[in-house]
C-alpha cells in the first residue's frame, strides 16, 4: 500500500475594508470568499476614520484568515475578482467609495504589506487571529 502525501496548507491573512454599503458588501464578501475557502476566520469588524483625504466616509474593517492548498497567485486573482463581483471599479477611488478592498497582507511567514501591518485597522484585530496564524 503507498502513501498519500497531502500537501501543507498555505496560511493567509486577510484585509477587508469598504466604506459604501458597508454592512451588505461585507457580508456579499464573506458568502463569496465561503464559496471558494473551507477554512475561514473571522476577526470582530471595527469602524475606521479613512486614512487620506480622497476619503470621506468612514470604512468597516475586519481581517480573515484562509488555509488553502492554492498558491499565492492564485489567492490574489480570486481576491480581485471578488472585489469586481460585488462591483469595485477602479474609477471609484477618485470619488473617495471603496466598495470593497480585499488585500492579502500576510502569506505563510512572508509579510507582504508591511506599511498595512502597523495601522490601527489591523493592529487592533490580528490579536484575535494571532493563535491560528502562528505555526
Amino acid at each position: 500500500m503507498g502513501c498519500i502525501f497531502v500537501p501543507d496548507m498555505n496560511k493567509a491573512l486577510l484585509s477587508i475594508g469598504t466604506n459604501e454599503n458597508r454592512e451588505e458588501n461585507l457580508s456579499l464578501c464573506h458568502h463569496l470568499l465561503g464559496k471558494i475557502f473551507t477554512d475561514l476566520f473571522y476577526s470582530r469588524t471595527s469602524i475606521t476614520v479613512p486614512y487620506g483625504a480622497n476619503y470621506k466616509s468612514n470604512f468597516l474593517n475586519q481581517l480573515a484568515l484562509i488555509h488553502t492548498d492554492k498558491s499565492k497567485d492564485d489567492v490574489i486573482s480570486l481576491l480581485k475578482s471578488i472585489e469586481t463581483q460585488i462591483g469595485r471599479v477602479s474609477s471609484d477611488k477618485e470619488k473617495g467609495t471603496v466598495k470593497i478592498d480585499i488585500d492579502l497582507v500576510i502569506w505563510n511567514s512572508e509579510v507582504l504589506r508591511p506599511v498595512d501591518i502597523s495601522r490601527s485597522y489591523i493592529a487592533d484585530l490580528l490579536p484575535e487571529l494571532q493563535d491560528r496564524l502562528l505555526p
